[in-house]
């Protein structure tokens, strides 16, 4: 009996590192046609930015971010990615004119629909450990301080028309290099 009580933890484990060593099919199947549609609805919801709105000291997502992350969890570096789109989007956005259906789909998208998933592949536990635990020289220790810098201007600009149409393409251009570095993996 002892020995059947061995053989079935043995296998139990053997499963559980079987399945944390492939890769969430999630991400390899809906995650780069999700993120296209998201960077089409940030096209969609907003105009052209004013030229009133265009300033300096707005710091754009080094390009070799996500270079840099070809050695790291393609679900880590995706998850801190979208949540970092996800937690700026969660912010007042009543000063902007843009398509609110848009919008609405397009942070259903981010959160519902890529955040959730993410952390199902990641999963809870290891997705908070992991992200809490971030070195700043990682490619997802960089994706983190860089939305948490986004943020930041945001609210020290009120969360003005302005200030919402630069993340916006701040997070446009982001999420236009995530794409490439999708079509790499």
């Amino acid at each position: 009996m002892d020995a059947l009580k061995v053989l079935s933890i043995v296998l139990v484990v053997l499963h559980v590192a079987d399945a944390a060593v492939i890769p969430c099919t999630w991400t390899q199947f809906r995650l780069r046609d999700l993120n296209e549609e998201s960077i089409m609805l940030l096209e969609k919801m907003g105009a052209t930015m004013p030229l009133r709105c265009l300033e300096d000291g707005w710091r754009a997502l080094p390009d070799d971010v996500f270079l840099n992350a070809q050695n790291e969890d393609l679900a880590v570096v995706a998850l801190e990615t979208l949540r970092g789109v996800d937690r700026i989007f969660k912010n007042d956005q009543t000063s902007v004119t843009w398509d609110r259906e848009t919008l609405g789909l397009f942070k259903n998208i981010i959160s519902s629909r890529q955040v959730e998933n993410l952390q199902k592949c990641v999963g809870e536990d290891a997705s908070q450990s992991a992200v809490g635990s971030l070195s700043a020289g990682s490619s997802a220790g960089q994706l983190k301080s860089y939305f948490e810098e986004l943020e930041e201007k945001l609210r020290v600009k009120g969360f003005s028309e302005c200030a919402w149409e630069m993340v916006r393409n701040e997070v446009l251009q982001s999420l236009r290099k995530f794409q490439h570095f999708l079509s790499k993996k």
